[in-house]
């Protein structure tokens, strides 16, 4: 039996193109919505397998949509397409699973993949997005640097000055092991993400917050 999916886009031209699409990939499209509101309602009666939401509609956006369909616990898999390339947005979406997250300009080459993914029980976002968002300028946090011990904040402050892990075992007296094992602590402590510089970039940008702590 085909999947079924309701479409959100109060772009009609927009919606019809990718009706067309996803029939084509086998889709039973059972509804096309260019109000937000009306969109949610029949999710909620009609429990579709897949939704394709807009961001911006009037009545109610994409993600108060999906505020509600989470809220609801319904099992209706979300996919969000939307023009924009706001990283905040982007984050909020992530944080409320959404299942899918397509630009625009890159919807249709993207979302075979994308429905593939999610079929194989995975998220799928767009590669670009993902990279702007981990390369993204870590703020200070107080509140996470106070966690760090008074020997990981000297490794820190080491760290920001660029010296190498073997320099910084020499002058606090400890093994390069250990420097890593504190590297991976830090990391862990101040929610950085897992590329190898994220430590290095954040020391040396935030400096001046951490040096006025100490």
């Amino acid at each position: 039996m085909p999947k079924t999916i309701i479409i959100a886009d109060d772009h009609p031209i927009t919606a019809k193109g990718m009706e067309t699409i996803l029939k084509g990939l086998g889709f039973n499209v059972i509804g096309l919505y260019t109000n937000g509101l009306h969109a949610f309602n029949n999710i909620c009666l009609h429990k579709p397998d897949y939704a394709l939401l807009d961001m911006q509609m009037p009545g109610m956006c994409g993600l108060d949509i999906v505020k509600n369909i989470r809220a609801k616990n319904l099992k209706t898999k979300i996919i969000i397409y939307t023009m924009f390339t706001d990283i905040s947005v982007f984050k909020q979406a992530m944080e409320l699973n959404v299942n899918g997250y397509l630009l625009k300009e890159f919807a249709i080459d993207d979302l075979k993949e994308c429905l593939n993914e999610i079929e194989k029980g995975n998220n799928w976002y767009n590669p670009k997005l993902e990279e702007k968002l981990n390369n993204r300028k870590a703020e200070f946090s107080p509140e996470l640097y106070c966690k760090l011990t008074t020997k990981e904040r000297s490794i820190v402050n080491c760290i920001a000055n660029n010296m190498s892990s073997k320099e910084i075992a020499l002058e606090q007296f400890i093994t390069e092991k250990t420097v890593e094992s504190h590297r991976r602590n830090i990391k862990n402590k101040l929610e950085l993400t897992k590329k190898n510089n994220a430590l290095l970039v954040w020391a040396i940008e935030n400096k001046g917050f951490f040096s006025l702590m100490d």
